[in-house]
């Protein structure tokens, strides 16, 4: 008899990233010994939706059930004994103060923490948060990072263009650090590739910067695929990330790589990318220029990268969730 596993996730309103993470995984565990299934919750996950959410999700039956992130309240309404919550980071919380902020963080963190018996964070930083801001033991959690997808791989790459780069910039929210980024090429002959919807404040900084820029966004995997084929470089500067999934996508594209000198982006890029303070614009256009005229520093990267990336095989991190799962699935046997 196989154990039966259900990941419940969010609302899909766009293109989510961590949920193609855990299909990916759980396209990756044995059909032998797992039976895979998926649910949705009925709404998004703004404050009505959360209380919506509660009352009227029902749960198909399983033997593990598997919160892959952001709707972590979910957890309240099912077993302990044999759910997984995923937490990817508290990012939320930055951006939220006051009477939101305590009651997003009890109905998001606190409570579903202080419920789950089984938590992973996706990061030792995001592991490191977790214990800092809400009270939980650090030996309930687990760190199992989230691993590449396998169709990120390349045999060919085009020539560096060093007259005019293609630099690729993946995500537009705050804490992207999109503007220092423009900032930082101002003057510069390149040419800016940003997927995500840009906001009219950050459209006026590219004209008024006489940036060349291109903007996409609601893209498949191909196009994403496609894009970091072609960019010249990927500038990833965040200023906070629960992990960095941008920055080993580039490295198996074989596509030198810019990001910050902070967890957990230091920590997943190993020593396949230029680290550097997300918070100094100058250091980052200093750091484009280096890449750009440095044919051996961008070679050395590029070979660092892709040895960086065997760390995050979707079987081996695959193999981890399902040694989550049969211990689990075996203490509720007894």
């Amino acid at each position: 008899m196989k154990i039966k596993v259900l990941y419940i996730e969010r609302k899909f309103n766009e293109f989510f990233s961590l949920e193609k993470v855990f299909r990916q995984i759980a396209k990756s565990l044995s059909q032998k010994i797992f039976e895979i299934s998926f649910q949705q919750v009925k709404y998004i996950s703004n404050s009505v939706g959360i209380l919506k959410n509660l009352v009227s999700f029902k749960p198909l039956k399983a033997d593990i059930y598997h919160i892959t992130g952001h709707i972590t309240f979910i957890s309240l309404i099912l077993p302990s004994k044999n759910t997984v919550l995923t937490i990817p980071d508290l990012g939320i919380l930055q951006f939220r103060k006051g009477l939101r902020r305590l009651i997003l963080k009890k109905l998001l963190f606190d409570l579903p923490i202080r419920k789950s018996k089984y938590i992973t964070a996706i990061s030792q930083t995001t592991k490191d948060d977790i214990v800092q801001n809400i009270a939980c033991d650090a030996n309930k959690i687990r760190v199992i990072e989230i691993p590449l997808d396998e169709n990120f791989t390349t045999e060919e790459k085009a020539e560096f263009n060093a007259e005019c780069p293609r630099i690729l910039q993946i995500g537009t929210a705050p804490h992207k650090n999109l503007p220092n980024v423009i900032k930082a090429i101002e003057g510069l002959k390149c040419q800016l590739i940003i997927i995500g919807r840009l906001d009219e404040n950050t459209i006026s900084l590219l004209k008024k910067k006489n940036i060349q820029y291109q903007n996409e966004f609601e893209i498949d995997e191909d196009q994403i695929k496609q894009h970091y084929q072609l960019a010249d470089l990927v500038v990833f500067c965040s200023l906070f990330e629960g992990f960095g999934l941008p920055i080993i996508e580039a490295q198996a594209m074989k596509t030198p790589v810019i990001t910050s000198n902070i967890n957990p982006m230091e920590e997943v890029a190993g020593n396949g990318a230029l680290l550097v303070n997300p918070h100094n614009y100058q250091e980052i256009r200093q750091a484009i220029e280096k890449l750009t005229n440095d044919k051996v520093l961008r070679e050395n990267l590029v070979s660092n990268g892709i040895e960086n990336t065997k760390r995050f095989h979707h079987q081996f991190i695959a193999d981890k969730y399902a040694e989550l799962y049969l211990e689990i699935f075996e203490k509720n046997q007894i």
